[in-house]
């Protein structure tokens, strides 16, 4: 399973306000296994975890991302986990790329310890020239 803590190379990651939301920004406290968001690929992405304040008392955040070829979860498929999240992560973004045939993405995150974590996770496509997700012939 790939993990990624890496900064991009060059170029920039596109932030557009339609980049689909896998996890909205805000307090984690426990296991969460998120729903289902149609995401509209193939494509290559990058996931985008970002992180706010995280708890002293929280020992590991764990956030693996799923993809599948419908909003009902059929045939899972993992896309990779993000390094372990700890209390001395406050306030870093974390990168995943990955190349999507699914559909549909999700996160699953384990919470261990006690306390919140912020977590948001966002898709954002990655351009290529003379690419596109369209067919002009």
């Amino acid at each position: 399973m790939a993990q990624a803590t890496r900064t991009p190379g060059p170029g920039t990651t596109i932030e557009d306000a339609l980049a689909a939301e896998l996890q909205a920004v805000g307090n984690v406290s426990g296991d969460v296994t998120g729903s289902w968001v149609q995401v509209d690929r193939p494509a290559h992405v990058a996931v985008v975890a970002t992180l706010g304040t995280i708890a002293s008392g929280v020992t590991g955040v764990d956030i693996e991302v799923q993809g599948a070829d419908d909003n009902s979860g059929t045939n899972t498929v993992s896309y990779g986990r993000f390094d372990t999240i700890g209390a001395s992560d406050d306030d870093t973004t974390r990168y995943l790329e990955a190349v999507v045939h699914k559909s549909y993405m999700r996160v699953v995150i384990d919470h261990s310890g006690t306390g919140n974590a912020s977590v948001g996770v966002k898709v954002h496509g990655i351009p290529h020239k003379g690419r596109s997700n369209t067919r002009t012939a």
